[in-house]
Formats: structure tokens, C-alpha cells, sequence
């Protein structure tokens, strides 16, 4: 292969890397939904302030609550290799994902593949358990 084909790749690779990475426009109030679908009353906001992603947490009855992680454990871009370990093989296959992710858990944005007119979805997936869980969220408001 000739230098300047492989540069020409690389930029390409690094171009679509980063233009699926969550930007603020991805921040906002979501709704946990149940197994059905359904919306329950717990909610995440995910918002980015100063280049650091900030989650907060709210539970029935209770206050909003910092659940963003101390020093050392900030949100940061996931990965292709984090990506395809949390997300199924099958879900890849159908869909575009961008995640953020600290050692508890990521957020990811998915869209179906070449959907690119339609509203992204998100889904919020525990890492701490093993294997990973998911938590699908619906976005209420836009921060």
C-alpha cells in the first residue's frame, strides 16, 4: 500500500471515529424505561459542562443526586474495543453506537444504520455486575 493511502485511511478512520462521539447535544433528562417499555420514575440528566460529562440521578421522592464519579473515574469516550465488549454483537449489526463510560457504567447513543434523519435512541449500561446490563432511557428534555 502506497504512504499516502494509508494516510489517506487513517484519516478516514479517525474523521468517522470521531464524528460518532456524544457531543452536548446528547445531554438532556431521561426516564428509565421498564421491561416493557414503560416509563418508571427514576431519571438520569446527563449534561457537559467544561468538557467533563456530569450524570446526576433522581429516584422517586427523592432529590436530584450527583452521580458522577470523583477524580480518576471521569466519563470519557469509549473505545471501539469497550464499545464491542458492552454492546451486543447483534445490536452492532443493526445499529450506529457512541458511548461515554467511567468504571460503573456507560451511556451510549445508538441510531439504526443509516438512519441518519431520525431521533437517536440512548441506553445506559451497567458495567459493574459482570456482564453487561442494560437500562433503556427516553429522553424527556434537551439541556
Amino acid at each position: 500500500m502506497k504512504p499516502i493511502t494509508v494516510l489517506a485511511a487513517l484519516l478516514a478512520a479517525s474523521f468517522t471515529a470521531s464524528a460518532v462521539e456524544l457531543t452536548a447535544v446528547d445531554g438532556g433528562t431521561f426516564v428509565v424505561l421498564d421491561r416493557q417499555q414503560k416509563l418508571t420514575q427514576m431519571y438520569y440528566r446527563l449534561s457537559l459542562k467544561d468538557g467533563k460529562w456530569l450524570m446526576g440521578g433522581k429516584q422517586p421522592g427523592s432529590p436530584w443526586t450527583d452521580i458522577s464519579c470523583d477524580a480518576g473515574c471521569e466519563y470519557r469516550p469509549s473505545t471501539d474495543a469497550e464499545v464491542q465488549a458492552h454492546v451486543p454483537t447483534a445490536w452492532r449489526e443493526r445499529a450506529e453506537f457512541a458511548c461515554i463510560r467511567n468504571v460503573a457504567q456507560a451511556f451510549c447513543r445508538y441510531s439504526a444504520k443509516g438512519n441518519t434523519a431520525g431521533a437517536p435512541n440512548y441506553v445506559v449500561i451497567a458495567l459493574v455486575t459482570g456482564q453487561p446490563i442494560p437500562l433503556f432511557v427516553r429522553r424527556v428534555s434537551a439541556e
